[in-house]
This record gives structure tokens, sequence and C-alpha cells, in this order.
């Protein structure tokens, strides 16, 4: 069925119209943006060859720098002329024209205390000199004892502005001469051309007091003459700058200077304003055409997407008409992807239509298959019932109020119920907490990891009606569809019986072992007793050591054993606490504080089980009481380091333990004496070494170093067998 609709027609603006909108909005913006790139362009440009021409400046004077301060090295040479300690001045002039061979255009003046040249290399020897030119300067250095860079004066000689370098003879703390290597401005100019000036540029030297020194103009006369107000002014304000001075022609110059730290010169060049600007319109025509290229750019390709968005529009006519009638909607050719898009919305909403009528026989077909699905539930609680009826455990469904909302019949039967006789009842009144601190079952259950039970942690007794109680354990999982809790109790009587005896059995095992390494300690103790006891009747002394160094080797093993039953474990001990306290005691017995001997420890927390703590202590003992012994006589201070560290990259399971044991002292005596068999010691190391499946270095590093590589693990196995069959 098609229907005819109207609507009123009301022009508005085409696509053509607002595009031309657009195109001025564009032109306006676009072009302020030119204009403010342009003038940016400009200053930026300006500044840049500005801070060229600065960089350049500094160099000039960098250069004029070098050269005065290459003179006044040369001077300072010459200064040095064992010619002038004789005062033979026909010599050092003789010497003085030969540096100057490398210096063409300079000439050496030497001047004594009366300020009177002695010395002048531009004439012969013995000529009669007038006084220095530059008296008051000359003086200055004569006082001061340091060298200077003189300004312009009048050369007497030449009859010519120049200027010099002064340098002071001292002798004995006082200035002899002063020497004076006078430098002409063409001199200087020559420096100067050889450099890259910028071209078109008048580059200018001035003294400290603003006067010219030289200019690139080639007027002599200009020499001397005073820096204009403007540049005078400038060079006031700072080392560094640029002014701009008016022309005679009104085009003015800008001139960038910089002044030497060394000298007090300045170095200026100086850049006609017209030559400046002609070349940053030069740098700036294309910025120009850029932007006009840019504002024809812009206008060509609005038009451009003008006419596309027209002509996307008006294909999207004919789809949209058909859509209306019903009909079958062809897309045409469109320029645009969001016409595109919108037809292929149209052809999605025709294709929406046609699929109304196959929805509504598939929403028939889906009734009938709700109806199935709930007949398929249904049978699935029946079975679920089944299983909750049938299972060996009481089961609990709990309300968020810890009220049982549901139980099974084994849980009825369990704490001896009628049917349906658990509902109701709170689930803190059917599970208690005996422990010595009891907690809120429900709350405690609330609060447990899924599928954790509660037993070992707590322990649950279960409530009957008669008021008996059994042992119970109980496991909570959350119901989140429902909002319940669903807890499995289970009698564990049997359980708990077993529990409890094997409990006791394993601390009636720890009390006897604690007691055997108890006895054992006690007993080595009352050895050590008897081995100082005997130690004091013997009058011979290598008897009387030979039982105290046995008492030692005995207080090691006794050590072992007093930490074994202090241990947490009774099967291993920290070898860091055990070293410690082993190391304490034998400095303590060896006098080792006061005779100035001081002992660094630095032992890794490793525990080790008996069979390698009673080899490791005896080892330990005998090296550092070895030190303690051999390694600082005649009353030598030093220290003994011990450290026991896991090599990285080992077997987490099976460590490789290094034991270094080392000192500042004497050292280890030859491998001769070191074998022979009075060295009980050694050979009780070697033995200990064996036993331990170990590798031992001894070596001489600044002392006596010995190095022990062993795995923890190998001899450990060994060790923990004492906790299983104590003997």
């Amino acid at each position: 069925m098609r229907m005819g609709l109207s609507f009123p027609l009301r022009r508005a603006p085409t696509i053509r119209q607002w595009l031309a909108l657009l195109l001025a909005a564009f032109i306006v913006p676009t072009t302020i943006a030119v204009v403010a790139l342009f003038l940016h362009s400009y200053a930026r440009e300006r500044a840049g060859i500005e801070r060229a021409s600065q960089d350049v400046s500094r160099a000039l004077m960098q250069a004029i720098d070098r050269e005065l301060s290459s003179a006044r090295a040369a001077l300072e040479a010459l200064a040095t002329s064992p010619s002038l300690d004789a005062h033979d001045l026909r010599a050092f002039q003789a010497q003085a024209i030969e540096v100057l061979h490398a210096r063409p255009g300079n000439v050496l003046v030497a001047s004594d205390a009366s300020l009177r040249q002695v010395i002048n290399t531009g004439l012969r020897f013995g000529t009669p000199l007038p006084p220095h030119g530059n008296a008051g300067e000359v003086r200055k250095v004569f006082d001061s004892a340091r060298p200077m860079v003189s300004d312009l004066y009048l050369g007497p000689t030449v009859n010519r502005l120049l200027s010099s370098v002064d340098v002071p003879v001292v002798r004995d703390g006082q200035v002899r001469y002063v020497l004076s290597m006078q430098y002409f401005g063409e001199r200087l100019g020559n420096i100067i051309e050889r450099q890259q000036a910028p071209p078109g540029a008048a580059v200018t030297i001035y003294d400290g007091k603003d006067r010219i020194v030289w200019s690139s103009r080639a007027l002599r006369a200009e020499v001397g003459r005073h820096a204009g107000s403007a540049l005078a002014a400038g060079f006031a304000l700072g080392p560094e700058g640029a002014v701009y001075e008016p022309g005679m022609d009104g085009a003015g110059v800008v001139t960038v200077f910089s002044r030497s730290s060394v000298s007090d010169w300045t170095v200026a060049i100086a850049l006609q304003r017209g030559a400046l600007n002609a070349n940053l319109w030069h740098a700036l025509e294309w910025i120009v055409v850029g932007g006009c290229a840019l504002l024809v750019l812009g206008a060509a390709l609005v038009t451009l997407i003008g006419a596309r968005i027209e002509a996307a529009l008006r294909g999207l006519v004919r789809p949209a008409i058909a859509l209306g009638h019903g009909e079958q909607v062809v897309l045409p050719p469109l320029p645009l992807d969001e016409a595109l898009d919108v037809g292929h919305a149209l052809v999605q909403a025709a294709a929406l239509l046609r699929e109304r009528t196959v929805q509504r026989d598939e929403a028939e077909c889906a009734e009938r298959a709700v109806r199935n699905a709930k007949r398929a539930v249904e049978r699935s609680e029946a079975f679920l019932r089944g299983i909750f009826e049938a299972t060996p455990d009481g089961i609990f469904l709990v309300a968020p109020d810890c009220l049982v909302s549901r139980a099974n019949a084994q849980a009825e039967r369990m704490f001896g119920h009628a049917p349906s006789g658990l509902e109701g009842l709170a689930l803190d009144a059917l599970l208690v907490d005996s422990s010595a601190v009891p907690e809120p079952v429900c709350a405690r259950l609330l609060t447990a990891p899924a599928h954790t039970g509660m037993a070992g942690t707590t322990r649950l007794r279960g409530v009957r009606h008669d008021g008996s109680t059994f042992p119970a354990d109980a496991i909570a999982n959350p119901l989140p569809e429902r909002a319940l809790l669903i807890v499995t109790v289970r009698d564990v009587s049997a359980g708990w019986e077993q529990e409890e005896a094997l409990r006791q059995a394993l601390d009636d095992k720890n009390t006897l072992l604690k007691e055997l390494y108890h006895r054992v300690k006690n007993n080595l103790q009352l050895v050590i007793s008897l081995f100082n006891l005997q130690a004091r009747t013997l009058k011979d002394g290598r008897a009387q050591r030979a039982l105290l160094e046995a008492a030692d080797r005995v207080r090691a093993m006794s050590l072992v054993h007093e930490r074994l039953y202090q241990s947490r474990t009774l099967g291993t001990i920290r070898l860091d606490d055990y070293v410690g306290e082993l190391c304490a005691q034998l400095a303590s017995a060896g006098s080792a504080r006061q005779r100035g001997i001081a002992l660094a420890l630095d032992v890794a927390p490793v525990d080790v089980g008996l069979d390698l703590a009673v080899p490791l202590g005896l080892l330990l003992n005998e090296l550092v009481s070895n030190s303690l012994k051999h390694a600082f006589p005649d009353g030598k201070r030093g220290t003994i380091w011990i450290s026991l560290a896991k090599d990285p990259g080992e077997d987490r399971e099976d460590p490789l333990l290094r034991l270094t044991v080392r000192d500042d002292g004497i050292g280890l005596p030859p491998i001769a004496d070191r074998t022979s068999s009075q060295t009980l010691g050694l050979r009780l190391v070697d033995a200990l070494r064996e036993q331990m499946h170990a590798t031992l270095v001894l070596e001489n590093r600044g002392g006596a170093c010995i190095t022990l590589v062993f795995h923890a693990g190998r001899n450990g196995q060994r060790g923990a067998s004492h906790m299983a069959a104590p003997e």
C-alpha cells in the first residue's frame, strides 16, 4: 500500500552558498596569519643575522686575544734570558731580533726603572733612545709586576699611534726591566683579514678607551679617533651587544661588538642597514609567495569539496523515495563515504521491513523452545535434589542472617533432629568453636575462602538435639545467585583421635631430642673443664697448649649441640649465629681485643645439619686460632676476615658455599714448613675437608688466605638424618 505525503517546501541556503561563506571565513584569518608569519619571520631572520655577526665578532676578538697572548708568552720567555741577568743588553737585543723573525711587523722595546728605553729592535743598538711613550702604563707594570696590554699611545721613535704588550722582568722579587711588544694597527688588521668577516661589513678594533686601533675601511686617519656616542654607550652597557647608528644617507648602520676579557679591547662589525634589509627581504620573499599559493589552493579545494558534497546528497534522493514506497533500494555510485553510509542505512532499513514477518515466525519457535527448556530445568532440579539428599555429608543452606534455611537428611540424622527440624535454627547453635579463644562459626565461615575447611585452625564441635557434641569439620561455599552459603559438615571423630595421638608422639620425640642435645652439650662442657683442669697441672708448655687446643675443639662441638637444642626445628642451625658466637669465644680466648686484633664477619644466614656444622666448626676453630696465634707476632696489630657466602647461580636445594678466612698478618710459611709432621692443625683441617667433600685452597694475599668450597645440601642430608633416627 502506497501513501502519498506532501510537505510545504521552504527554500534554504544551498551548499554552494555555505561554501562561499566558508571560503570567505577562511581567506580572512589565513591572510592575517600570513602577515603575522611574515612579521615574525622578519624579526627572527634579523635576529639570526645579528647573532651570526655577533658570533663572528666574538671569533675575531678571540683571534686578537690569541695574538696578544702569544706575544705575552714570547715576552715571558725572553724575560728569562740570562743576558738580562748579566745586563748584556747587546746580546739580549740580538736574541730579541731573532725571536721577532717569526713575528714580522712587531717591535720589541725594553725600558729600565727610569722609564727610559734601553733596547729598541727597530733601531740599531747604541742609538740614543727617548723615554718610553707610554710611561704611565709602564710605571703600573713596574709597580704591580704584572703583564698588561696597553691602549693606544704615540711611539716616540716612529711618531705613530701604536699599542703594546708589556711584561715585567723580575729578579730577586724586583722588576728590573719592562719588555714591550709594540703593535701597529696594520699588524692586527692582517689577523682580522685572515678571518672570515661578513661580506660588505666594516670591522673595527677599539682599545680600552674606545679609540680606533684599526679599521677595515683602510683609513689611517681614523686611528685614535673615539667611537661614536651611541656605540660608546653600547660598550658601557656590556661586553657584547648591538647598536643602531643613523647614517649620513638616512639608512643607518647596525653595529655588533664583542669585548675581550683579557685586554679590554673590542671588535665591532658595522652592517649597512640597507644591505641587511635586502638580505631579509630575499629570505622572506618565499613566505609571501607561499601565502598567496595557500589562499589559491584553499579556494580551489573548497570549490572541489562543495561540488562532491552536492553530488553525493543529490544521489541519495532516489533511494530515499524507493524506501518510502517499499521498493527495493539500489544505491548509485556516491563520491563520499558519509553519503555511502547513509545509503547503506537506507538499504538496511528496507531489509528490516522485510525481516519483520520472519521475526514473527521465529518468536513462535522461541516460545516452544522455552517450554522445552523449562521441562529440562525441572528434571535437572529433581536430579540435584536427589544428590543433595543422598550425599554422606551434612549440608546446610545458610541465609545471610546465619539461619539455616534448608538441610539434607544426613544433616538431620547427624544432629539428631526430625525432618525439617533444622530449618530456622541458628548455625552458631549447631556448630561451636571449642578453642581457647572461641569465635562465632558463622562469621568465620562467611569470611573463609571457598572450598576451605576449618579443621586444624579451629576446633569445631557439632551440638546434637540431645545436647551431646562430636568433632566436626565444615566447608563453606557461597551461592551468589540465591545469596546463600552452602555449609558442608563432616563428623571427624576418628580423625581427631589419630591427630591427637600423632601430635603427642611428635611432642615426645622433640622433647627427647632436645634433652639429648642438652645432655651432649653438658657432657662436652664437662670434658672442656677436665681439659682445662689438667692443663693447669702441667708445666710443659707444649702439652699444656695441646690440651687447651683440644678444649677449644670440643667447645666448637659443644656450641653446635647448644645451638641445636635452641633451634626451632631441632635439626638445623643458623651458620651466621653459630659462627659469630664461635669467633667471639676464640677472640676472647686469644685476647684479640687486648692485642689489637679485630675480627670482621660476613656470614650468610644458611641453615645446615649436625654432620656439616660439627666439621665446619672444628675447621673454623683451627683456622681462626691459627691466625690469632701465628699471624701477628711481636705485638703486631691487624684484622681477621671471616666470610661465608653462597655462590650465585647455584641450585637452591644444594647451594655451593664458600668459606674464606683471611688476615693481614705475616702470611703462611713455606710449603715445607706447612706440611711438616708437627702441624697437627693443618692435618686436622685436611681431614675435615675430606669429611665435608670440600676443596681447600691456601695462599698468601697480603697475609694468609684459606678458602674452602663445599656443598651445603650434600652434607646436610646426613645431618638431617639425626632428626629421623637420633642416637
